[in-house]
This record gives C-alpha cells, sequence and structure tokens, in this order.
C-alpha cells in the first residue's frame, strides 16, 4: 500500500510557541528535532503495517524544514515551498490512507495551540460553501475527491476534537494539551512518539481493511477566504478565476473539489504575498 503523510509543525510534540517553528528564532532547532522524531514515528507506523511506499510531504511554513539525511530512509521527501497543491502534494488515488502529522486547529479555536488557517495573520477564516474549515478539513476534503481516506491526526487537544469533527472513525494521537494559542502542557517525546508509531499502524490496517471513510467532497463546490484587509483581498482578485464578494472576501468556484482546491492555493498565495507571517 502507498501512505501519505501530510506533516505540518504547530501540532508537533512539545512545540508551544511561534519561536519553536519559526526559521532563525532560538527554538526552531529544537522544534525542528521533534518534528523528525514524530515524522519518523508515522512512517515506522506505516511500514511495520506493511506500507511499501510512504511519501511524505513537508507541509510548514517554508516547506523546507525536515532534513533528508535525518528522514527515515524508508519513506521518500517532497521539499519545497512552490508545490502547485501545497500541503497536498504528491497525493494522488493510487494511496490507501493518507497521514496528518503536526497538524493544528483551524483558526479562532479557542485554547488551540498556534491555531490559525494558511496564514497566521493574513487569513481570518476559510469556508467550504457554507461550512468553516481549518487547513485539516481543507486537505481531508482534496484527499477524500481523490478517494483517499484520512486515517490519523495528531496534535494537541483541539485538534484531536476537530478531526473527529471532519472525519469519520480516525486514529488521532493527542500530543500536547492546548492552554492558549502559545502555551501549551506538553507530553514526553517517549510517550508521543511510540503512540504515534503504534496508531500510524492501526491507520494503515483499517485502510487495507477498507474500515476508513473518505471525508466526503462533493461539486459544485465555492471555496471563500475571508482576509484580514481589503488589500489582501484585492491582491487575491487579481488571480484569474476568483472573484471578489466584498471588501475582505474572495471565493472560487468549480465542479470538481480538487479544481476549487487547486484554484484555492493559488488565491491564499496571492492574498497573502508580501504579508509579515510568523508561521504557516
Amino acid at each position: 500500500m502507498k501512505v501519505f503523510i501530510s506533516a505540518d509543525m504547530e501540532g508537533i510534540t512539545g512545540v508551544a510557541a511561534a519561536e519553536d517553528v519559526v526559521k532563525g528564532e532560538p527554538e526552531y532547532e529544537r522544534g525542528v528535532d521533534l518534528l523528525h522524531g514524530d515524522v519518523n514515528a508515522a512512517v515506522e507506523g506505516a511500514v511495520d503495517a506493511g506500507a511499501d511506499d510512504v511519501l511524505v510531504n513537508d507541509s510548514h511554513s517554508s516547506m523546507r524544514n525536515l532534513d533528508r539525511e535525518r528522514l527515515d530512509d524508508r519513506a521518500d521527501l517532497i521539499r519545497g515551498n512552490t508545490k502547485p497543491r501545497s500541503m497536498m502534494e504528491g497525493l494522488t488515488d493510487e494511496f490507501g490512507v493518507a497521514l496528518f502529522v503536526g497538524y493544528h486547529a483551524k483558526a479562532g479555536t479557542p485554547e488551540a495551540v498556534l491555531n490559525h488557517t494558511f496564514f497566521g495573520h493574513a487569513l481570518q477564516s476559510l469556508w467550504v460553501d457554507d461550512t468553516e474549515v481549518g487547513e485539516l478539513g481543507w486537505n481531508a476534503r482534496l484527499a477524500g475527491s481523490l478517494g483517499v481516506p484520512v486515517g490519523l491526526v495528531t496534535g494537541d487537544d483541539a485538534t484531536v476534537t476537530e478531526a473527529h469533527d471532519e472525519l469519520t472513525s480516525p486514529e488521532t494521537v493527542q500530543v500536547k494539551e492546548g492552554i492558549d494559542r502559545f502555551s501549551a502542557r506538553c507530553r514526553p517525546a517517549a510517550a508521543t512518539q511510540p503512540a504515534i508509531t503504534a496508531a500510524s499502524c492501526r491507520a494503515v490496517e483499517r485502510a487495507a481493511d477498507g474500515a476508513l471513510s473518505p471525508a466526503q467532497a462533493e461539486g459544485p463546490v465555492t471555496i471563500t477566504a475571508s482576509w484580514a484587509t481589503t488589500n489582501q483581498a484585492g491582491s487575491a482578485a487579481g488571480v484569474p478565476g476568483v472573484d471578489r464578494l466584498d471588501g475582505r472576501r474572495t471565493a472560487v468556484t468549480a465542479e470538481a473539489y480538487s479544481d476549487a482546491y487547486d484554484a484555492t492555493v493559488g488565491m491564499l498565495r496571492a492574498g497573502g504575498s508580501g504579508t509579515d507571517e510568523h508561521y504557516g
């Protein structure tokens, strides 16, 4: 079975503040150590369950956080931030399951660690038709449109709750408990990483048995972005196919969710360009 891993960083073991996930900050290298630990734990579980092809997509900020030499040799790595499908680059309908490692809750979730959606400051909210989604829901629907279930989500307690709201009976691992947006009670890696390995193994086994359901993503669909400022909305609306709904909202519409997702990546990149982002 082919297994896809989308690896973000805000929901990694031991990460609690922006300084833990931003390149150049003193705590960033410690965060990178923990990132490799959690991702390698997920790879180990997938291989233990019989995966014969594991693809890891670095999905955090610059998307150049994972080091090829430090990543488990049994997995391939997609690295770089010019990917057409961003956090989901490389996923196709040939994969049996997707695993979301180090994810975080959507913008505005109370007490959720580093909560945001795609951009920490530029984007206030993202909507799929009438449902507000975070990165988890936005990405899970793309996987679902390809017939691929999301079998595992790791992150803080709010992310685990969001995963169970968005998905049907996923495996989850809570690596920390949010206190505030920049504070958390963190479990030790000695506890969380074996738990990630075990949950990853269960997710792949359940996918092999047909016991996981892909997220529903039927078209036609409209994806709407609500921006913090009017100039961000103006920049987003400059992309062909993006409609400006009002001063701070832009939207894309497509018959297929995958097409709407692809258009949304362009809309979000345009709207967020030139902003002073602390994490993403």
